[in-house]
């Protein structure tokens, strides 16, 4: 048995209207590929528009079709993905990006890919919720 990990992801807006799918279906999908997670893993998301965090998800399954197209400002890419379900949503300013920088966040081209291996930056986050 695999423990599970704690990730920090980027739901870029210009894409998708992730707070919106979230509010309404309490889900997103996310696409397999770069990315491994496992069933049981948290996912912890940056927000583009606001840049900070603001919830906090659980992957649930693996192997999904999409069901959160209707919330893309793209053309969603029909490819198999995960289900993230809400855990938790913050909405204070101590995971804003300023703050997040003062703990390892790169900012950049780093939030491209979903990241577990930033401790002291997941530790903090983890501590705020």
């Amino acid at each position: 048995m695999l423990n599970n990990r704690t990730w920090l992801a980027f739901a870029n807006r210009k894409r998708c209207r992730h707070t919106d799918a979230i509010h309404y279906l309490g889900f997103i999908n996310w696409r397999m590929g770069r990315v491994r997670f496992s069933i049981g893993d948290i996912v912890y998301l940056f927000m583009s528009d606001e840049r900070c965090v603001r919830f906090k998800m659980v992957v649930t399954a693996e192997n999904c079709k999409r069901e959160d197209q209707s919330f893309w400002v793209v053309t969603p890419h029909n490819e198999i993905t995960y289900k993230l379900e809400l855990l938790e949503e913050y909405e204070g300013t101590m995971l804003s990006e300023k703050e997040l920088c003062k703990y390892g966040l790169k900012g950049g081209r780093s939030l491209e890919v979903p990241n577990c291996n930033n401790k002291e930056l997941i530790g903090y986050i983890i501590s705020i919720f």
